[in-house]
């Protein structure tokens, strides 16, 4: 299976903008208060305006970010204004944080065993 679409939500899809710029992806395509569309090989990731319709069967989805170190992803998170949760080791597979995004969408930093 493969990632298609990602939306999220937010009353400012500028500031969630900001923040995910601050955490390396680019965007592809503004229209301010409407859309904000990234740059990604996974999928087409948007923020969503208070204007646009986004299903509230995906209010729940949590978007998963692969990273190298998850210490320095966490840090530079906190920094653009995010929340962060408990690291949790996952039994060998590796660790992961979840983050709440200055929007309040629920992101996960994954960071495989070594």
């Amino acid at each position: 299976m493969k990632l298609k679409q990602v939306y999220l939500t937010a009353n400012a899809p500028e500031r969630l903008a900001t923040f995910y710029e601050g955490l390396g992806l680019k965007v592809r395509f503004a229209d301010p208060g409407k859309w904000i569309q990234f740059v990604s090989d996974a999928a087409a990731f948007c923020v969503a305006g208070p204007t646009e319709s986004v299903s509230t069967q995906l209010q729940d989805a949590v978007v998963v970010f692969d990273v190298d170190d998850l210490e320095a992803a966490a840090e530079r998170a906190a920094a653009l204004g995010a929340d962060i949760g408990t690291v949790r080791d996952m039994a060998g597979h590796g660790r992961a944080v979840k983050v709440r995004d200055p929007g309040g969408n629920i992101i996960q930093f994954y960071q495989a065993a070594r």
